[in-house]
């Protein structure tokens, strides 16, 4: 399954009946991006028990629409990738400095870029604009990361549009 056939629109179950823009993220591939942004799910502050939030400057996505088509860009600050070079472990290090010098966008540096043909558009849908991730290891189909979500396997990320926004993400799992 390629990059293409890992955004969706869909309803998750674990968080309501809405539907959002949901992005595959299978962080044990060899992109830098993908393994840093499941790096990233792993480092929230626990609130609820079993739930962590993420810091908004920590990632958040970018959502914008051209014609049929919507574009979704998940971005981290460049202070959290220096931090993860710093203190992340070996086997990751080098996927993060990679990721540096890439040319900023909206202040943020970006780790992934999805897009799907669609009429739904996320900041006017109910439930605002949220962009889940569903971080596991391997592929899977969206049918399979949803109907058989388990905290043990996957990770389940809410993320916000605006990094400003203070919020943040949340991170069951």
């Amino acid at each position: 399954m390629g990059d293409a056939e890992q955004v969706w629109i869909a309803t998750v179950p674990a968080l309501d009946d809405e539907e959002h823009v949901v992005i595959g993220n299978h962080h044990s591939a060899d992109d830098a991006g993908r393994r840093v942004v499941g790096a990233l799910g792993g480092l929230g502050y626990e609130g609820d028990e079993g739930v962590y939030h993420l810091l908004a400057f920590d990632l958040w996505a970018r959502c914008e629409r051209v014609g049929d088509r919507l574009s979704v860009l998940l971005l981290t600050s460049p202070g959290v990738l220096d931090d993860m070079v710093r203190t992340c472990p070996e086997r990751l290090r080098e996927a993060v400095a990679s990721l540096r010098g890439t040319p900023p966008v909206d202040g943020g540096v970006p780790l992934l870029r999805r897009e799907i043909t669609t009429d739904f558009d996320p900041a006017t849908a109910p439930g605002g604009d949220q962009v889940v991730v569903l971080d596991h290891d391997g592929v899977a189909t969206p049918t399979d990361l949803l109907a058989e979500f388990d905290p043990e396997e996957a990770t389940l990320v809410v993320l916000h549009t605006n990094p400003g926004d203070e919020r943040g993400g949340s991170s069951p799992g």
